[in-house]
Parts: C-alpha cells; sequence; structure tokens
C-alpha cells in the first residue's frame, strides 16, 4: 500500500533522515512520521528524546469539526492533540488513534523541536531537517 497524504490525497515520498525513513507531500510540504521515528530521528543527529514536550504528544487527541484527514497506514480519521508553545498558539498536530504516528504540516515538526529545552540538542535536528526539506534558515 503506498501512503497518501492526509491533507492531499496524494501519495506521499519516502525521504531517509540517516537510518530514519519519512513520509514526505511534495504538494503541501507535510511530514508523516510513523511511531518512534521522532525518538530515532532525535537520536540520530545527536539530539536528546527526555524532553517533556514528547510526552505531550502521547495524548489521545479529539476528533477535529472540519474536514477529516486519515492517517496515512490505516486509514482512520486523525485526532487532533494540541501541543503547547512557548509564546504562541497551540500546535495542533495529526495523531493515529491507532498509534501508527503523527502528522507534522509544513514546518510544524521544526517549531515544535523549537521549543524544546535548548540544552536538549533539538536544534541539531532543525538545521538537518531544513537542509533536507529544502527550508531557507529563519532569522
Amino acid at each position: 500500500m503506498i501512503p497518501v497524504c492526509p491533507k492531499c490525497d496524494v501519495a506521499l515520498f519516502i525521504l531517509r533522515f540517516k537510518d530514519v525513513e519519512a513520509d514526505f507531500c511534495h504538494r503541501c510540504r507535510g511530514l508523516w512520521l510513523d511511531a518512534g521515528e521522532l525518538e530515532a530521528l532525535l537520536q540520530q543527529t545527536g539530539a536528546r528524546t527526555d524532553d517533556p514536550i514528547l510526552r505531550s504528544l502521547q495524548q489521545e487527541g479529539t476528533l477535529p469539526s472540519g474536514g477529516k484527514h486519515l492517517c496515512p497506514r490505516c486509514d482512520k480519521p486523525l485526532r487532533e492533540i494540541s501541543v503547547a508553545q512557548v509564546g504562541t498558539a497551540p500546535l495542533l498536530l495529526g495523531r493515529c488513534p491507532a498509534n501508527h504516528g503523527l502528522w507534522f504540516d509544513a514546518d510544524e515538526l521544526q517549531e515544535l523541536l523549537a521549543d524544546f529545552a535548548p540544552e536538549s540538542g533539538a536544534g541539531k535536528t532543525i538545521g538537518y531537517l531544513n537542509e533536507l526539506l529544502g527550508v531557507k534558515n529563519k532569522t
């Protein structure tokens, strides 16, 4: 089965982050990470995996009231989880109710990692993602 973008309904491309594979939508620039791939990506880029924000990604979530986006693995409607961010509105991510993974709209993963504690080393992961995805550094 070829995974499709939960938002655009087009085939996702497989990107390799060192030893981690992620699914990327060329149209909306969204990113699907299977369960455990975020932690693996952090480890591969030298960042710590004990930031409290990671625990908040395990919340149950709710079904969004608007259009439903489907999990690229099982086609169940993604649940919406709210992750608090420092000084900004909460980040709303898609999470598979069967724990298959997480959906990040364009640049949301970098936004999430920017809220990790500075000593976590997540900045290295952000730099790697920006380079891989062709995102210009934001100043």
